[in-house]
């Protein structure tokens, strides 16, 4: 039988201060010429994700809000398989299982 192991992010305040120094220390490019997306991501919607991540976004409520959940690690023909078991309320209710790639996002 595989074990199944208790999981929960956990983001050291060294990680997290050194995120805040690389996004401190960005280095912009020039300004792109046509004003749409053709040629990628425009340069203001850019630094208006860089401020919010630098200035508002609150890593560690987000991991709170996360780890509110019951996660779990299962290793499977050698690959660590993350998941969170949730029960329904519901006796009746049919099993429902809800993957996500990697690198991908449970949220």
């Amino acid at each position: 039988m595989t074990k199944i192991d208790d999981f929960a992010i956990n983001i050291s305040e060294a990680k997290l201060k050194d995120l805040k120094k690389r996004l401190e220390l960005t280095r912009w490019p020039d300004k792109e010429t046509p004003k749409d997306w053709t040629q990628g991501i425009p340069l203001s919607y850019m630094k208006d994700i860089h401020s919010y991540w630098l200035n508002e976004y609150d890593w560690n409520k987000e991991v709170a809000k996360i780890n509110d959940f019951p996660q779990f690690t299962a290793k499977i023909n050698d690959l660590d398989v993350h998941f969170i078991h949730l029960k329904s309320p519901h006796p009746e209710a049919k099993p429902l299982i809800i993957t996500h790639g990697w690198p991908g996002s449970i949220v």
